[in-house]
């Protein structure tokens, strides 16, 4: 490929790094990072870093090119002793698209200037991103209600996904992916795709209706919402071993210990237990106790009996590992004469290796823990009188043995086929006869088992559960890059646990924060409160969905640039995934609007009480004031005078505010009446009863009514009373 050289500045084209063609040929291929790819939308108004791999210690070089004609200037790094390259690029404002090229540097033309020729990258070794916007980028995290998306069912703006199409709107999915130690890289065929029908339908429904509703807001601004979720995750998961150190007490404690696993394994315990495992594995055939139990006159009198299903360790010990034979006999009745067909053995699930014998005949071996066992009896194998099924298991760690909760699933069935003499028509003959037949198998087994030492542990892995485990294989891997904020919806798997989540919250905001680059906003993370669940109970409770929801509100309101949208309104007592996600996502777009973009036409979120409790809102720098106790002559007596901010006060159905309730020193509670005055909501006190708390909306799914006048509904608190 000709190149065109000028020497009278530092900028360079797309043309230019087509000599990563030729000087570069031998060189591995120049690669960008998944999240810099086609259709990306790169966060504007700061510092912009891009990365990639390439040849070790070679000069990487790049460019938006908007194909216009004029010169593009460049910006290059060298690529460390990995491969890995970091290019900086200075402030984009909103706009494109654009095309990101790069490639490696023209040999010994430092300084060079050439002038555009091509509007792609080099071919062979460099790389190009097309269709490239700026714009804000937004992380959408937490467990499955952030998960959700259309096929789950939805009810409102369900339209919205099928038929909409948001140009200027971008969707990555950051699928589940765990890990023990913070992984650098995510999967190579991760990327960008355009918010259409076709993927929005997969994509986080929150996440889309919030970035649809920034959008309509903003629509010179382009979206991009990066999906980082996982159903059921408990926020620890999320968490990075140093800050959930920071958290102290017993779960940073956890969190320590499970650091030090990690390191360990890096630094030489994978290769220790490749040695250990190997070890333990020749070990084995040393307790084997050999094939002849699956023999049908092996005599097992001497062993113990179980009742099968049930986990092995139920009749064992709890920690054990090493081989069980399992045998099982039955009888088929002698006038049925001699079975010619074939039938179907099955075991539900056995963890972790079976090897399965009926009659001494081996009818299948499988190496899986969850997997159910379907095995062919071949015809010929079943016959008349006692026949025995025996299981010899390998249990190498956790739970073992039929563990299946469906005692139906251990059987022997099919259509069978016997012979019988019978008289037809006077004459005696031999007549095949065809027959359902059902042998149940769970009950009484024979069992004996042959311990071995504990398995070495396999500790490469880290599930959704574990501290870091989603952080580690998916967030870590985004750390680095430009982005706006966060939106995170999760608690449900944390409720009973909100005071450790007051803690674990902020630490994990504050990680997230030093990970991203970002600007004068501070990264802003908006939660969304759980929804109404469960039941609605006549008499007052101590929910603990309900201060789990006020945990929440807590947060959004103390986490410097954080807010919380309540979803309390929007629950459905049977189902934990409501349906209405529009709602969720335009309420927490409320929440950026106002708090992030300073949109001061946009109402923010219900009613907030100002409360002591709260402490000093640093969002706002609101000053607040302790409840009081006012005489109320008008309301006939005594009541808790309450302020909130945020519009004046109303109700969803008209009618008087309910959901208001008041404990006393000793914990009892009572429900109250409470009238709304504009900004102020007074509850009444019953006549002889001293509070010491109020509460409202304190219930797992609250009757409630409290809305301000954009119809936006209070979230549960719970306030302290100073007389």
């Amino acid at each position: 490929m000709k190149t065109l050289v000028t020497c009278h500045s530092s900028l360079v084209t797309a043309a230019a790094l087509a000599l990563a063609a030729s000087s570069a040929a031998a060189a591995a291929p120049v690669t960008l990072a998944p999240m810099f790819r086609d259709h990306a939308v790169l966060q504007r108004d700061v510092p912009l870093p891009i990365w990639g791999t390439a040849e070790p210690g070679a000069e990487i070089r790049a460019f938006f090119f908007y194909g216009n004609g004029y010169d593009a200037p460049s910006y290059s790094a060298v690529a460390d002793a990995d491969g890995r390259w970091r290019i900086v690029f200075p402030a984009q404002p909103a706009g494109g698209p654009c095309e990101l090229c790069v490639g490696y540097a023209p040999a010994g033309e430092a300084g060079a200037t050439i002038a555009l020729g091509a509007a792609s990258a080099p071919d062979g070794a460099g790389a190009r991103a097309e269709d490239i916007l700026f714009g804000d980028v937004w992380l959408c995290s937490g467990q499955s209600n952030m998960d959700m998306n259309y096929g789950w069912g939805l009810t409102r703006g369900k339209e919205d996904v099928e038929t909409k199409t948001h140009p200027r709107i971008r969707l990555f999915d950051d699928r589940n992916r765990t890990a023990l130690s913070p992984q650098r890289d995510l999967p190579d065929d991760y990327g960008w795709t355009p918010c259409d029908p076709a993927h929005a339908k997969s994509f986080s429904a929150v996440g889309y209706f919030f970035g649809q509703a920034l959008q309509e807001a903003m629509p010179d601004v382009p979206i991009g919402l990066i999906e980082a979720s996982w159903s059921g995750s408990p926020i620890k998961t999320w968490i990075p071993y140093e800050a959930a150190e920071s958290v102290g007490g017993e779960f940073g404690k956890q969190a320590g210990e499970r650091r030090a696993i990690a390191e360990a394994w890096e630094n030489g315990g994978a290769e220790q237990f490749k040695i250990d495992l190997a070890a333990w594995t020749n070990a084995l055939p040393s307790i084997d106790p050999g094939d002849d139990p699956a023999a049908p006159d092996f005599d097992d009198s001497d062993w113990q009996t179980a009742n099968l299903p049930e986990i092995t360790e139920k009749h064992t010990s709890n920690d054990f590992d090493g081989w069980v034979w399992y045998r099982r006999t039955f009888v088929i009745e002698e006038e049925k004469g001699p079975i010619v067909g074939p039938a179907s053995l099955s075991l539900g699930p056995v963890d972790d290796r079976d090897w399965t014998y009926v009659n001494g005949v081996l009818v299948g071996s499988t190496n899986a823990w969850d997997a159910p066992r379907q095995y062919d009896i071949p015809a010929g194998t079943l016959h008349v009188g006692t026949n025995v099924v025996a299981v010899k298991v390998l249990d190498w760690g956790g739970h073992s043995g039929m563990w299946t909760k469906d005692a139906s699933a251990l059987s022997i069935r099919g259509s069978w086929r016997y012979c019988r003499d019978m008289t037809i028509d006077g004459q005696n003959c031999l007549a095949m006869v065809r027959e359902e037949l059902d042998i149940p198998l769970a009950g009484e087994w024979k069992f004996k088992a042959f311990p071995a030492e504990p398995r070495p542990k396999d500790l490469s892995g880290s599930g959704a559960w574990d501290i870091a485990g989603c952080h580690n294989g998916m967030i870590a891997p985004l750390f680095g890059m430009a982005a706006k904020g966060a939106i995170w919806y999760q608690g449900c798997s944390d409720v009973g646990s909100a005071d450790l989540y007051a803690r674990q919250f902020p630490a994990m905001v504050s990680a997230w924060r030093e990970g991203f680059v970002h600007d004068d906003a501070g990264f802003p993370v908006y939660l969304v409160q759980l929804a109404a669940f469960k039941e609605t109970h006549a008499e007052p409770i101590d929910s603990a969905w309900a201060r789990m929801r006020w945990t929440q509100m807590r947060l959004g309101e103390t986490v410097p640039h954080c807010g919380t949208a309540v979803a309390i309104d929007v629950g459905d007592h049977r189902d934990i995934h409501p349906k209405d996600k529009k709602t969720v996502g335009e309420r927490l777009a409320r929440l950026a609007l106002a708090r992030t973009y300073g949109r001061e036409a946009v109402v923010e979120a219900g009613p907030i009480p100002r409360a002591g409790e709260l402490g000093v809102i640093e969002n706002t720098s609101r000053e607040l004031v302790r409840q009081r106790i006012v005489d109320s002559p008008d309301a006939g007596g005594r009541s808790v005078a309450i302020s909130f901010w945020n519009g004046t006060l109303a109700t969803s159905d008209g009618g008087p505010a309910k959901g208001f309730q008041l404990v006393d020193a000793d914990g009892k509670a009572v429900w109250t009446e409470a009238a709304i005055d504009d900004f102020d909501v007074r509850v009444s006190i019953p006549e002889g009863f001293v509070p010491t708390r109020v509460r409202y909306a304190w219930d797992d799914y609250p009757d409630c009514n409290l809305v301000n006048g954009e119809g936006l509904p209070c979230g549960p608190f719970e306030l302290e009373i100073e007389p």
